[in-house]
């Protein structure tokens, strides 16, 4: 793959959308799987009040929990580019299988409503408001909603940007956004009802015309909402309350939505899955099956997360300057109150047009006496029928095997741990091949870590192992940019109590903890440890260090400090208390940073 642009370990394969901010490629990661990379245009990367919110607010994405979203996996400042990478989620969105095939209905209707609440929750929980949910950023996967663009939005936060001006998309902003006032979570629950609104009606819930006409409209008038169930129906007025105090909350909407069943976000998410069918003949599963978090393949619909400073990136489903049918409503405006005040609606930073020819609506909503679900009636009262099976039906769930690709084939070493790897007896402890497996059994007191019998690529590597613990307790890992004659290298540490760690090492000095130790998540069975040592610039001067446990990415650290180079790379183990460690490796594989 000569010729692939490459930033921050991620091998860019093709432009998958282009917008005001930048661009989204479909890219190969680090550990051969395909991700959606949205890399952010210089000019604005060089900005270094950019770069601060950019981190920041990554940071924030970053906290929200998976369920029914499309979550930031990494993000990172490359020289002058700035980038995000998320989870790929293969489907249309919203907007784009309203426009082709119509409204929803029935269970995947609910389910849609459903899916899309609990996305909610993760992000309010994250502390973050979404700020501009809207159908071009719900994805229909096959297993069901996905809710993305929450990737850099801003914290729950009175003096945040979102106080200063209006961002988002006019057709579903809720009225204090309209009126440039601070915006907390109760905006996105109103997009919520808008958006549900559209995808049971196929119109837009305050039609359409000028954007300053649409404005008036949602401050000034109801949301049409005729065409949609009448329990839902329910739910969706309440939520699209004029005033933020008279809305639900996210858990209070999918409650209502669950006929007073009070679900976790993992149950719900299962209920979704469980309960959609999907948008026909659009992007369906791969070879029949979905591969989650793998990335997009050619012809499918990616989108990456997050509006940067209020202004979205574009997939290949994008707004277009004339809309045909249903509109896609993915524009984004970025309004000021002055400019609201005088009528006039600044196009986005991104230069897209917001056009939508649909029939104004009006009809009034009745506003919320902001009580508890049961107490205002409507579908808290009822369970739609779908629930009670799904539900039960839910506690049984055996989730099938997820597909996902061969990470290491055709790459220049993968072990066979009988080929060459070192086995016998040492002052440090016990090396064996015992069937396809390694396994290690380092003494107290020592760091027993073996070399695999070959070289690592020059320019940088990427090691993975899968290993598992099964006596003792204390740290193991995979190493890089090592010698097995000096003792230099960068360990990459996991212990039985959950910490990871990145540590260099040189002979007869005491380790120098690069990262960690920091709590992951680990499995206490097997788990597979990636590790990247990335040579970064020219000469040598800097070493990227990165560390994957169970496909996430868990550390990121960089060494300027007399790096070290190219070498060897390998298996340790290290006990932390009176009795030796053994350690099973069921697995070893190198790859190079760059094809």
């Amino acid at each position: 793959m000569s010729g692939e642009r490459v930033i921050g370990g991620y091998a860019l394969r093709r432009v998958l959308g282009r917008g005001g901010m930048g661009e989204v490629h479909l890219a190969t990661t680090p550990t051969g799987g395909l991700a959606a990379v949205k890399v952010i245009h210089p000019e604005l990367a060089r900005d270094p009040a950019f770069r601060r919110r950019f981190e920041r607010e990554v940071a924030a994405a970053r906290r929200v929990a998976r369920f029914c979203t499309a979550p930031v996996l990494d993000a990172g400042l490359d020289g002058d580019v700035a980038y995000l990478v998320t989870e790929y989620v293969k489907g249309p969105d919203l907007a784009q299988a309203v426009r082709e095939q119509g409204p929803l209905s029935g269970s995947d209707l609910e389910a849609l409503a459903v899916g899309i609440a609990t996305a909610l929750g993760a992000i309010h929980g994250a502390g973050v408001v979404h700020r501009d949910l809207k159908p071009s950023n719900v994805l229909l996967s096959p297993l069901g909603p996905r809710v993305i663009d929450f990737g850099i939005a801003q914290l729950v936060d009175a003096d945040s940007l979102a106080s200063q001006a209006i961002l988002g998309t006019p057709a579903f902003m809720a009225p204090e956004q309209v009126r440039g006032e601070p915006l907390g979570p109760a905006a996105d629950v109103y997009a919520w009802g808008g958006v549900i609104a559209f995808a049971g009606t196929g119109r837009l819930p305050f039609g359409g015309g000028a954007p300053a006409e649409v404005l008036y409209r949602i401050v000034n008038e109801g949301p049409r909402l005729d065409g949609l169930d009448e329990g839902l129906r329910d739910v969706v007025e309440r939520a699209m309350a004029k005033e933020p105090r008279g809305r639900p909350t996210a858990q209070q909407l999918l409650a209502s939505l669950m006929g007073g069943t009070h679900l976790t976000p993992a149950t719900a998410t299962q209920v979704v899955e469980r309960t959609w069918t999907g948008p026909r003949g659009l992007a369906g599963p791969v070879d029949g099956a979905f591969l989650r978090g793998a990335g997009p393949v050619d012809g499918a619909s990616v989108r990456s997360a997050g509006p940067v400073d209020g202004a979205s990136v574009r997939s290949a489903h994008g707004i277009s300057a004339s809309v045909q049918g249903p509109p896609d409503v993915s524009g984004t405006a970025l309004v000021t109150p002055a400019a609201h005040a005088s009528g006039q609606i600044a196009p986005s930073a991104s230069g897209d047009v917001w056009d939508a020819a649909v029939p104004s609506a009006s009809g009034r909503n009745a506003l919320s006496d902001g009580g508890s679900p049961q107490a205002r009636g409507g579908v808290a009262r009822r369970r739609w029928p779908w629930v009670a099976a799904i539900v039960v039906a839910v506690a049984a769930v055996v989730v099938g095997p997820v597909v996902v690709p061969r990470m290491w084939e055709g790459r220049p070493y993968t072990a066979g741990f009988g080929d060459s790897w070192a086995t016998g007896a040492s002052d440090g402890g016990d090396a064996r091949v015992t069937g396809s497996d390694y396994v290690l059994t380092a003494k107290p007191g020592w760091r027993l870590w073996k070399s695999a019998p070959a070289r690592e690529p020059d320019g940088g590597v990427v090691v993975s192992a899968k290993a598992r613990r099964e006596q003792g307790s204390g740290e193991y890992g995979v190493w890089c940019h090592g010698s097995a004659s000096s003792g230099d290298r960068y360990e990459f540490g996991v212990s039985g109590s959950g910490q990871v760690t990145i540590v260099k090492r040189r002979t007869g000095q005491k380790g120098t903890p690069l990262y960690g130790p920091a709590a992951a998540k680990v499995s206490a069975g097997t788990n597979r440890i990636v590790a990247e040592c990335a040579d970064v610039g020219s000469g040598g001067g800097k070493v990227g260090l990165r560390m994957w446990v169970n496909e996430r990415l868990v550390a990121e650290v960089s060494d300027a400090s007399d790096p070290l180079g190219s070498g060897e790379a390998g298996v340790y183990a290290a006990p932390d208390a009176k009795e030796a460690l053994r350690v099973r490796f069921e697995s070893f594989a190198t790859d190079r940073t760059k094809d």
